[in-house]
């Protein structure tokens, strides 16, 4: 190596380190100590078997990313050293097997079938249709009497992404990026909007985010990416496509259109443009006939996880209160389409809704709040991102092949919800003393 190739790399470790070493001390720690139990956790293995000391580890991880954001409330820009931090985090997590979730086993296989020139809104994974396409992948898909409930634009991620590599890591990877992008387009977001760095810091640094998108491969990271550059792009037309291809993979972002297209009518050719791409993507599905929502309304029907306020409407309307929850989720919608006019508030409102109201839960769906709330600087529902991995305590002493072993501990309930409302009420009477929260 030349004498100048040494020199400029010299250079290069010394601006790292001096970017490492101006954050404040608590940062430095903080850091540290999110990587330390990012290394933990992959070290665990099966985190399915080892949920009790991945709970633990979490909660480690938590408080350390939480020290290092709080510290940062003063600063404007986001450290280098935080994202670079945001970055190492999910290529550790790379290395941990998706045992939290099987979703993306699911993922997997309908991208097979769909190669396979099948539909799976018309052929679940355990019909008979589809015999000679089992092996080890559809082993591990859960609830295979279900047909897809996926938007046609996951169908087609699923589809591109089995036609590469059908193997977790490559959904693990796309997830990852996708979440790395969003961390970034978050810090960009949050200093357009005046909040300062502790909010993409906690995104860059707390384990939800990292373990769901990284860790498990979840679709949020894909969808949430697709929103947030609609409500950060800001040429109208452009910011509602991005919110519809969202919507594509997940419906919740197609929400946001409407705010949007209250504050600017060039909205519509965005949201024009998100239909007639969403049609040519239904159109080769609707095969599937009375299928096509199948899969859809068993979810909505029947399944059941980490509810809070819905069992105080199971209590009162008893089979009714799936519909009475939607009701009151509608209304609510409803009041805060009338009032907000900033798209991320309206959809922070319907996720807070989803969240307290609906029967299914996931520590990931959490993230529909997390982002919109970071963004606009509400510090409350940070509680929320950091307490729901309590909810994976349903994993402790869980044994597939014993029935009766998935018992969801009821003091999980406990742990997410008054910490969140506890911060909720206090950041409401924070706003009414002082006019606006401090970020």
């Amino acid at each position: 190596m030349r004498d100048e190739d040494i020199t400029s790399s010299n250079k290069g470790f010394a601006l790292v380190v001096s970017r490492l070493l101006d954050l404040p001390v608590l940062s430095r720690v903080g850091l540290a100590g999110c990587l330390l139990a990012a290394g933990g956790v992959v070290a665990l293995g099966d985190l399915r078997t080892e949920a009790g000391s991945m709970l633990a580890l979490a909660a480690l991880w938590s408080t350390c990313a939480v020290l290092a954001g709080l510290t940062l409330r003063d600063r404007e820009q986001l450290p280098a050293a935080v994202l670079l931090g945001g970055v190492l985090l999910r290529l550790i997590v790379l290395a941990s097997p998706a045992t939290l979730s099987d979703d993306l086993f699911r993922y997997l296989w309908e991208g097979r079938v769909q190669l396979a020139g099948m539909n799976p809104f018309l052929y679940a994974p355990d019909s008979g249709a589809l015999e000679g396409l089992r092996d080890a992948t559809w082993e591990a898909v859960n609830h295979k009497e279900v047909s897809t409930i996926y938007p046609p634009g996951a169908l087609l991620l699923f589809r591109g992404a089995a036609a590469v590599h059908e193997a977790p890591i490559t959904w693990k990877l796309m997830s990852g990026a996708a979440d790395v992008g969003l961390m970034l387009l978050l810090a960009r977001g949050c200093r357009e909007r005046g909040v300062n760095a502790w909010a993409p810091a906690l995104y860059a640094l707390l384990p939800l985010p990292v373990l769901e998108s990284a860790g498990s491969g979840h679709l949020e990271s894909i969808a949430l990416l697709c929103l947030l550059a609609g409500l950060v792009v800001k040429p109208r037309g452009w910011a509602a496509f991005l919110v519809g291809l969202g919507g594509l993979v997940k419906l919740l972002p197609l929400l946001a259109w409407w705010p949007q297209l209250r504050r600017d009518r060039r909205a519509l050719a965005g949201i024009l443009g998100t239909l007639v791409l969403g049609a040519a993507l239904t159109w080769p599905l609707l095969d599937a006939g009375p299928t096509l929502l199948r899969g859809f309304t068993t979810y909505a029907d029947t399944w059941a996880f980490n509810a809070s306020f819905f069992h105080l409407l199971q209590w009162c309307f008893e089979e009714d209160a799936r519909l009475v929850g939607v009701g009151i989720g509608a209304v609510w919608a409803g009041l805060s389409a009338w009032r907000r006019r900033d798209p991320a508030l309206f959809v922070l409102d319907v996720a807070a809704a989803l969240l307290l109201l609906s029967p299914v839960v996931h520590p990931w769906y959490v993230l529909w709040a997390l982002v919109p709330a970071l963004l606009t600087g509400r510090w409350a529902w940070v509680t929320l991102g950091v307490t729901t991995m309590a909810a994976y305590a349903v994993l402790v002493g869980y044994d597939p092949a014993v029935p009766g072993s998935w018992s969801e501990p009821e003091w999980v309930v406990w742990i997410e919800i008054p910490p969140l409302l506890a911060a909720l009420g206090l950041a409401a009477w924070r706003r009414r003393s002082k006019g606006s929260l401090p970020s």
